[in-house]
């Protein structure tokens, strides 16, 4: 349309306007009516999740937790890798040397064997018996360490000297002994009594060491052998064993526990009662004053 044109005005106008908005609602019944299907429109698709993986059989899954996470320390290691271990780690920080936790399961518990079977060889007959508690045991590859405490320093370095001096075949049991220098324990609560303590680096000359080829630097063995009570056989095995004998006589049901009863007297025999005497005082009572014959003795029918 040129521009000096004049527009259109009037109904021509008003349909040009309209138009656009006209073809797209047709448009859009057109669609309505080819595409949507008459009635209730159908539920929506629902994804389904990928599959999971199959879990394992019961079985396996039993025995998968009953297996230990290591095997056990049962066979000590040789000499020569000992050595290399030794070279390793004797003089790395404590808590940079690895933790092989087989091996510091199986020495854990004999560290504390070790120093309780001490302390009571140590102070045996000593009343009261001192007081030094092991506690904070730590092993890694080589060497383990402790904490040993008690209430008086004295009784401290005594047990301390014996364990350093522990032996086993002829050889020293430690291969490294360094104990820290003995000091205060922190009080953990107020009005606590003070208590020293300190803490031992070692490690073992071997592998698992026996307890009872442990012996302490006197060649006193560490654990004593435990004396069984031998039992004294009896002398006389058909003698009847002794004891306070039953009260009264043996019957069907056993031994009774009343008092025996009195036997009757026999017939003919005399009561055991003597009748008082009637004679004046001075005078001889006649003999058969002196007992007077039982009712039982005299015969039926008899009158006195």
């Amino acid at each position: 349309m040129n521009s000096l044109e004049p527009r259109p005005t009037g109904r021509p106008a008003l349909v040009g306007w309209l138009l656009p908005f006209l073809c797209v609602s047709a448009a859009l019944i057109a669609h309505w009516v080819l595409s949507v299907p008459p009635g209730p429109l159908p539920p929506p698709v629902v994804k389904e999740p990928p599959p999971k993986p199959n879990p394992l059989p019961a079985g396996d899954e039993d025995d998968d937790k009953d297996k230990d996470p290591f095997e056990p320390f049962t066979a000590p290691r040789a000499d020569g890798l000992l050595a290399q271990l030794h070279e390793a780690y004797d003089g790395v920080a404590f808590k940079a040397e690895p933790t092989f936790e087989a091996w510091s399961v199986a020495h854990r518990p004999l560290i504390t064997q070790v120093i309780t079977a001490t302390r009571l060889q140590t102070f045996k007959g000593v009343v009261p018996s001192p007081s030094v508690s092991t506690s904070n045991v730590e092993c890694h590859t080589i060497r383990c360490r402790f904490t040993l405490s008690s209430s008086k320093q004295e009784d401290l370095q005594s047990l301390l000297d014996a364990v350093a001096a522990l032996q086993i075949d002829g050889a020293p049991l430690w291969h490294t002994w360094k104990p820290d220098d003995i000091a205060e324990e922190p009080a953990k609560r107020t009005n606590a009594k003070p208590r020293m303590r300190t803490q031992v680096l070692v490690s073992f000359s071997r592998d698992l060491p026996k307890i009872d080829q442990i012996k302490l630097q006197s060649g006193a063995p560490l654990k004593p052998a435990t004396i069984t009570p031998v039992k004294v056989p009896n002398p006389n095995p058909g003698a009847a064993p002794t004891g306070k004998p039953p009260t009264g006589p043996l019957g069907p049901g056993g031994a009774t526990t009343g008092p025996r009863p009195t036997p009757a007297p026999p017939t003919g025999a005399t009561s055991s009662t003597a009748s008082p005497s009637t004679a004046p005082p001075g005078s001889t009572a006649p003999a058969s004053s002196t007992a007077q014959p039982s009712s039982t003795a005299r015969g039926p029918g008899h009158t006195p």
